[in-house]
């Protein structure tokens, strides 16, 4: 045998062996980076699965929330006492919830603290929420307030925020131009529109007096919906009448704003005394209108201020009668329609209470707006062209007849399931683009209500 051939082929082996080990280590090495990558790519998914569950526990705290607060009626005059309030909804409504104590739910001035809650995962792990809620002020302060909540899942955290605000008001005033606990209805051609758009002309009935609870005739007309809340009764029209809007039956029912004339009683100055029971061209400030005396306004009578009626009294207003104020009734003792009325005809001007003169004695009543008549247990009658009033009209029965138009500019409200009709071819304009929220007169109410888009992590 050639000892260099063997000497060759032990070199060639050698070589083998040599180029072997190096693709193992290599393929070692690939191993171990894919099974490190492997692991790091885990870590990842696992990261942003925590990541996920954090946020989605945050956006539940937020949730949480915003179904016990939205829509909250409150009082609290300062930040103290609407934290207060606040956190004794929460304690009632979340009394015996096995996700917290409600009991350890505190406040003070600075805010709302809860306990954490803990909720599990689909993977065993719990995960935690903490809520905190802090308000800038009272009711009256239009509060902003902000609700936080951070969600912790594994190793990682995310917090969220949403904001509420107080919004002074009743639902049943946003929501409609003309509401009436009585049946109302619009004959021949009569009209009831928006000034600045047709849902200001919405009507609202919650009578159970008639199956037709808003009903139109002959060719009546109204821009809004017509939306009545009482079981079994209906929105009825003839052929030829229009409604603007949608029509809706058993509507929930709203909460009615409760009426205040008591404190008007305070801006008198003299009593109104003729023995005529006509006043023509008069100049009057401030005055109260003794029960049973029935006066008649007419020509180019002047009032100005408070004008405080008595009950009961048939009070007129006729010919170029001018009202810049505030005509505000007694609630008669004795429900009587017939004794209790106010009548507007004439060419009527109504301007209110913030166009009195910069004198010591409107001092308060010009804080008062937002209102024309408060005439509780009333009947107000309106004729002829009436203008444009200036406030919400508030009586207990209405009746706009003939050729009765004119501008309301806030809301008409019937307290009384008696009557509402618009007849012939009276034409009523609502005209809500600055109608106060809370006219005076009104009980005050304050709400809760979410701010859209001010979610925010």
């Amino acid at each position: 045998m050639d000892t260099g051939q063997i000497v060759m082929r032990g070199g060639h082996r050698g070589s083998a062996l040599l180029v072997a080990l190096i693709f193992a280590a290599l393929f070692t090495c690939m191993a171990v980076a894919l099974a490190m990558a492997s692991k790091s790519n885990l870590a990842m998914s696992r990261n942003r699965i925590h990541v996920g569950q954090a946020h989605n526990l945050a956006e539940t705290g937020l949730s949480l929330v915003q179904r016990e607060l939205g829509g909250l009626v409150v009082t609290g005059t300062d930040a103290a006492a609407l934290h207060a309030e606040m956190v004794s909804h929460f304690k009632s409504k979340w009394a015996g919830v096995h996700m917290l104590d409600s009991s350890d739910i505190k406040s003070d001035v600075s805010g709302i603290s809860f306990p954490q809650i803990s909720l599990p995962g689909p993977d065993g792990r719990t995960g935690t929420i903490q809520l905190a809620i802090v308000a800038d002020g009272g009711v009256e302060d239009a509060s902003a307030i902000t609700v936080t909540a951070t969600g912790r899942y594994g190793g990682a955290v995310r917090t969220a925020y949403y904001d509420f605000h107080v919004q002074p008001g009743y639902d049943l005033l946003r929501d409609y131009g003309v509401a009436s606990r009585s049946p109302i209805h619009l004959d021949s051609t009569s009209v009831i529109d928006g000034a600045n758009n047709d849902a200001e002309a919405s009507l609202f009935s919650c009578s159970s007096a008639q199956a037709r609870a808003i009903e139109l005739t002959g060719k009546a007309r109204i821009t809004g919906d017509a939306a009545v809340s009482a079981p079994g009764c209906e929105v009825y029209q003839d052929p030829n009448t229009t409604i603007g809007g949608d029509t809706h039956t058993g509507v929930p029912e709203y909460v009615w704003p409760e009426i205040d004339t008591d404190r008007f009683e305070q801006f008198v100055e003299t009593t109104f005394t003729t023995s005529t029971g006509e006043a023509q061209d008069a100049t009057l400030v401030n005055i109260r209108i003794p029960a049973g005396t029935n006066p008649t306004f007419n020509g180019n009578t002047q009032l100005y201020g408070v004008v405080y009626i008595e009950s009961p009294n048939v009070v007129t207003f006729e010919g170029s009668a001018n009202i810049c104020g505030i005509v505000i009734c007694e609630e008669p003792a004795v429900k009587n329609l017939s004794a209790n009325q106010l009548n507007f005809s004439g060419g009527l001007i109504a301007s209110g209470v913030e166009y009195l003169p910069d004198e010591s004695r409107f001092d308060g009543l010009r804080d008062e707006t937002g209102t024309f008549l408060l005439a509780p247990g009333y009947a107000a009658n309106f004729a002829g062209n009436f203008g444009t009033v200036n406030g919400a009209v508030v009586a207990s029965q209405f009746d706009f007849a003939g050729t009765a138009s004119g501008t309301i500019r806030g809301h008409v409200l019937n307290l009384a399931d008696t009557a509402f009709d618009v007849r012939g071819s009276a034409h009523v304009t609502i005209d809500k683009r600055n109608a106060s929220a809370l006219p005076a007169g009104f009980a005050p109410r304050y709400a809760l209500f979410c701010v859209s888009g001010s979610y925010r992590e």
